[in-house]
């Protein structure tokens, strides 16, 4: 049987975690009470800019296996005389580092200018464009395989807006950046047009 020094003992021991919270939480609300409204506001501004760059880290990513030297897979986004083939329907010019084209869509009356900001021969482009509410970034990598095939990625960041808005613009880049790695594929592997981006929104139907 334990003596009384022990049993002591233990009920201090069972007594003493309980004590130690409402100490605890006694100090938390004192320091919430004695916080002046210029640290509650700096807290909540700390707060908000963590949402914002959660927000701004919003991308939407599209690959494609194209089974041709990279060389020409490059080119083909460079060079609007092949772009033509497979995504908008006129440019002012090819890519360069540091200047404007605008590409045209004709089928649906849109124009936009693009502004090109980093060119790796063979592996990398970078542009800017308006985006859906501010100008976005996408950039294209070409990984050469050893069978002699192309690996394209494309990624589009920079959106911008609530969990709703983004879910829709990282989807419809998604989607819109598929479809024109099918139609690069088709293109350059069958010489086939596919007419995939004229066809995704013919006149009469409403989403």
């Amino acid at each position: 049987m334990p003596s009384a020094t022990k049993k002591s003992a233990a009920v201090r021991k069972r007594t003493a975690g309980p004590k130690k919270i409402a100490v605890t939480r006694k100090r938390r609300i004192e320091a919430r009470k004695s916080a002046t409204p210029r640290t509650r506001k700096s807290a909540r501004r700390k707060t908000a800019t963590t949402k914002r760059g959660r927000v701004t880290a919003a991308m939407s990513k599209a690959g494609m296996l194209i089974r041709r030297p990279v060389a020409e897979v490059f080119d083909a986004f460079i060079n609007p005389d092949i772009t033509t083939k497979f995504w908008f329907t006129k440019s002012s010019g090819r890519l360069v580092v540091g200047t404007q084209v605008q590409w045209v869509w004709e089928m649906y009356g849109l124009s936009m200018p693009v502004t090109t900001k980093a060119i790796d021969p063979n592996q990398r482009i970078v542009i800017s464009w308006p985006g859906y509410q501010k100008p976005t970034t996408v950039e294209w990598t070409f990984t050469s395989l050893e069978d002699g095939s192309t690996f394209v990625g494309i990624k589009e960041s920079g959106f911008v807006g609530d969990g709703d808005q983004l879910m829709k613009q990282v989807a419809s880049s998604t989607e819109g950046f598929s479809l024109v790695l099918a139609g690069l594929k088709a293109f350059l592997e069958h010489n086939v047009r596919l007419n995939l981006v004229a066809d995704r929104f013919p006149k009469g139907i409403e989403e």
